[in-house]
């Protein structure tokens, strides 16, 4: 097993991010005082609420002092933790799909995908000495699916950390690598550990609870805070900077001055396949 990537959130002996469980457990408590008959179920995949929860939070990171005359019940702070909210929700969705064999099924295919199309160009970048042969030949070592499903995660990060010098020099797209973090992430949490009992029928349903809980919350955060920033800030086409939750609409390619198709001006990885 690979050590943990340089610069990334440290992970368990498992493979599970540090952090998800405790944000779930967190905001739990919170999300407890919720009436039953409010709470919302979870139909929708949770790393595409988290995905959609971080675009929409980076695009309003850097307006945020526009927001400060926003009246209650608009909260910054509050706005601020549905990152580590979507986290949560990730984590508790994960372990209520542990019980479903197809949910990491059809991940594990999306993951072998996207580790071959990010480890292809990657051997052929270190080999043009563009990326470190030590990073790329520690994630082309090992073997098995929890290797496999690390290696997605930590493409994506080696992508990240060197997008500038990646510029111009690679057809891997930031919608590959952002999904290929985003699946591995989620298997991590799927994937039960050698030797872990499987939950009973009761543990499956507190699971179920927690989840619905955890999304019933967010869901009304992200109305009150974070789309409502976003409606302040550009109205009409709001979608455009801080998409629905459930919306899966890629993001459009940036052209800037005198770059290629594709390109962003600020890292080098293209936004668009």
């Amino acid at each position: 097993m690979k050590t943990a990537r340089e610069g990334a959130a440290p992970r368990g002996a498992s493979g599970e991010i540090q952090g998800s469980a405790e944000a779930a457990a967190d905001f739990l408590q919170e999300a407890q005082s919720i009436p039953a008959r409010e709470i919302r179920p979870l139909r929708a995949d949770a790393a595409l609420v988290h995905h959609n929860i971080s675009v929409g939070l980076d695009a309003v990171s850097a307006r945020e002092a526009e927001l400060l005359t926003l009246p209650a019940p608009f909260d910054l702070d509050a706005m601020r933790s549905l990152r580590r909210l979507a986290l949560g929700l990730v984590y508790a969705a994960a372990q209520v799909d542990r019980s479903s064999p197809g949910t990491a099924k059809k991940l594990l295919k999306r993951a072998h995908e996207l580790r071959d199309v990010l480890l292809s160009a990657a051997v052929a970048l270190m080999k043009a000495g563009v990326l470190p042969a030590q990073r790329v030949k520690k994630i082309m070592a090992g073997s098995g699916a929890r290797d496999m499903v690390q290696d997605c995660v930590d493409l994506a990060q080696l992508f990240r950390d060197h997008a500038a010098d990646l510029r111009g020099k690679t057809a891997v797209t930031r919608a590959q690598i952002d999904e290929a973090s985003t699946v591995g992430d989620q298997l991590l949490a799927l994937l039960r550990p050698k030797g872990a009992k499987a939950k009973t029928p009761a543990a499956v349903k507190d699971a179920v609870e927690a989840r619905d809980r955890l999304w019933t919350l967010l869901s009304l955060r992200h109305e009150e805070q974070l789309r409502r920033a976003g409606m302040w800030l550009w109205v009409d086409k709001v979608d455009e900077h801080v998409p629905p939750l459930l919306s899966r609409a890629a993001r459009k390619a940036k052209r800037p001055n005198g770059g290629g198709a594709g390109e962003d001006s600020g890292g080098g990885i293209r936004d668009g396949g």
